[in-house]
């Protein structure tokens, strides 16, 4: 009796730590994750640059011209980078899922004249998250 005891308080301690000690890592993850993410919300070249891994990828529908956009992410930072015009906007994470290394977000940007919903794909490439692609959709006010 005293080892079937023994063996269910083992079992419990188990049970009721693991879930702790899963919680503390996906935590860790995702703080690791909302930092890459708020390094490209700045709205700042060096940080968003920083973000981005170096063979990421920017699709969308140009909303003028209805064509589709394939933009070397270094042609985006670049743009980012020379842009000394700063505008007032909202911008939030709206959905994060993580599943291990891999991990997608929503973002929303919001400014006077537009909306525009970025919508992220991350790796976690040599124990650092990156932004691995960008596509995103634009609505005008």
């Amino acid at each position: 009796m005293k080892c079937l005891f023994t063996t269910l308080l083992m079992i419990s301690a188990l049970l009721f730590t693991q879930p702790t000690t899963m919680l503390a890592q996906t935590s860790t993850e995702e703080a690791a994750v909302r930092t890459c993410l708020e390094n490209y919300m700045s709205g700042d070249g060096n940080r968003l640059e920083k973000a981005f891994h170096p063979s990421a990828t920017m699709k969308y529908i140009d909303y003028q011209s209805g064509e589709f956009k394939d933009v070397p992410i270094a042609e985006f930072i670049a743009r980012v980078k020379s842009n000394t015009t700063k505008t007032d906007r909202k911008i939030e994470i709206i959905s994060l899922n993580i599943e291990g290394n891999a991990a997608q977000a929503k973002i929303r940007i919001e400014t006077a004249q537009v909306i525009m919903n970025d919508y992220m794909n991350l790796l976690k490439v040599n124990g650092e998250w990156k932004i691995v692609s960008k596509i995103f959709s634009r609505q005008n006010k």
